[in-house]
């Protein structure tokens, strides 16, 4: 490799210096730092007259996984338009960590741009490069690789350590929150943004539709997410930023609906990289995810929150005639076929009448053409509403007037019984399963029924472990003082001596209504399981008392 001869017959050498630091290598090496590279390569071409500096380049935060800095990318125009010939770095690390990469650049692109390259402290000079060189240079590059594969190892332990233990890992917080001053790694909620969610949460909750909702923070002008970060002196940037990022979309308001971190659970590690060389982000299955709940200070409560979710999968459509959504839009199923049913209208005598009819009726579909008129639906699922809004009260009432102390023995006494069962069933079904193994050897039984029959027994064993585990586990709870959940009852006191059957007042209580051909109609609530562990509970508590 030649330079530029001078009088005296020796080569000179046009040189641009390149400096390197990433975060990882800034992290207590004060050797590394962009300074202390720029000290050691000037005082090398101090030594050396025959180089003269003719640029400098660095990239401050850049990894050397990979050669995308823009740092080396103008060291590389610099030596192709040949105003340098000669490159120089403190080590080969500062160049890259890329085994493969690193190598092409030393063995191809700078022998065939006619550069000579310099690494100090590696002793590495391609002018002067002996037979040993291609034994060390190779063994240098993966050493520095390897070393950049560990690193990214012990990153990813540590963040995943992190996100387990609840510690928020993100740039920016979601709307609704910020990071706490006290610890960056904790959320809580803003302020201003938080009654914000909880409008949108609300206002679902009486029918309107993501747009509607939309519309309405745009009417009120109110900051969409990004402008209300952004109006908060925060560097937001997003990668779905578009023409409509400075208003309220339906889809903004949807993500915000089905986000679970409004309840308090938080999310992480939903997206990453497969290895250190790899930047692009890919999804990864949610079994990878970190879910961490009662994380953090909930902003909508999980029991509005679930209820929003199974409205958000059901046809809510609004009418263009009316301002929202009609109060069993989307709650009703014909019960003969499962299929929902839809709204209809006739008129008679000049007047509209509207009824609810089965969507597989029309075309000769698997039902009849029975129908129900909303008016009278309406008023049916009025009166069993309120007939389940009475029935929780007085239930409400009656666990009240036992006090938490007999409702504790009674709840202690319930799970005594059913962990003295499953024990049972325990005990007995490792018998049956002990006992096959000698029917198999008597050959008493196939080898394939031993199978099927021991895989039976193993199931229902492991079952009832896991009963009788969760059973303890309340159980612990109950005994430690624990209060009874009374969540799911204020929901139903809500609404107690409601007149009028209002859209929130469905979508609230009820799951969904089954309407049968001979007009009969069929209810399913919400809180079933909990209105019968409660009427259960009541019973017992009575005993008690």
């Amino acid at each position: 490799m030649g330079g530029f001869i001078t009088e005296n017959g020796s080569d000179s050498y046009r040189a641009v210096a390149y400096y390197r630091l990433s975060k990882d290598d800034g992290n207590g090496h004060e050797s590394d730092s962009i300074v202390n590279q720029r000290k050691l390569i000037r005082e090398y071409i101090k030594n050396h007259p025959n180089i003269t500096l003719v640029g400098e380049e660095q990239d401050d935060g850049y990894t050397g996984t990979n050669f995308d800095r823009p740092g080396f990318c103008r060291v590389i125009e610099t030596v192709k338009a040949g105003e340098a010939n000669c490159v120089i770095v403190k080590d080969l690390s500062r160049l890259g960590r890329e085994y493969i990469e690193t190598g092409k650049y030393l063995e191809m692109t700078f022998p065939a741009l006619g550069v000579r390259f310099i690494a100090i402290n590696d002793d590495i000079d391609s002018e002067h490069r002996g037979s040993g060189d291609d034994i060390i240079i190779p063994v240098k590059n993966i050493m520095n690789e390897a070393y950049c594969r560990e690193l990214s190892k012990k990153l990813r332990r540590q963040f995943k350590v992190q996100r387990m233990n609840g510690e928020f890992m993100g740039a920016f917080a979601c709307y609704g929150y910020r990071k706490s001053p006290e610890d960056k790694h904790k959320l809580v909620p803003d302020e201003f943004a938080a009654e914000v969610v909880k409008i949108i949460f609300s206002l679902k909750a009486r029918g309107f539709s993501q747009q509607r909702i939309a519309d309405f923070l745009n009417s009120e002008g109110i900051l969409p997410p990004a402008e209300y970060k952004k109006s908060k002196g925060s560097n937001y940037k997003s990668g779905f930023s578009s023409a409509s990022t400075g208003v309220w979309t339906a889809g903004t308001v949807r993500a915000i609906l089905i986000n679970p971190v409004y309840t308090g659970t938080l999310i992480q590690g939903k997206r990453g990289t497969p290895n250190y060389k790899i930047k692009k982000m890919r999804s990864r299955n949610p079994s990878e995810w970190a879910v961490v709940e009662n994380n953090h200070e909930p902003i909508v409560d999980p029991l509005l929150f679930s209820a929003v979710q199974k409205v958000l999968g059901r046809d809510t459509r609004t009418s263009p005639t009316l301002d929202g959504v009609l109060p069993l839009a989307g709650m009703l199923f014909c019960g003969d076929c499962g299929r929902a049913m839809c709204r209809r209208s006739v008129n008679r005598c000049g007047k509209k009448f509207y009824y609810y009819i089965c969507s597989t009726s029309k075309g000769g579909g698997e039902c009849s053409g029975h129908s129900f008129e909303q008016g009278k639906l309406e008023k049916a699922v009025l009166h069993a509403v309120i007939g389940r809004i009475k029935a929780v009260v007085e239930v409400d009432k009656l666990l009240e007037e036992y006090g938490q102390k007999n409702i504790a023995s009674a709840k202690v006494k319930g799970l005594d019984l059913l962990i003295a069962d499953k024990t049972a069933n325990i005990e007995k079904n490792k018998t049956f399963r002990m006992k096959l193994y000698e029917a198999y050897t008597d050959d008493l039984i196939s080898r394939e029924e031993y199978d099927r029959m021991r895989e039976k027994y193993s199931a229902q064993i492991e079952d009832d472990t896991l009963a009788v585990e969760k059973a303890e586990s309340e159980k612990r709870e109950v005994m430690g003082g624990k209060e009874r959940d009374r969540g799911w009852i204020e929901q139903f006191l809500r609404f107690d001596g409601a007149e009028k059957l209002t859209r929130e007042m469905v979508f609230t209580l009820v799951d969904r209504i089954y309407v049968y051909e001979d007009k009969r109609i069929k209810i399913i609530f919400n809180y079933c399981d909990e209105f019968a562990a409660s009427v259960e509970l009541a019973q017992k508590s009575k005993e008690v008392g």
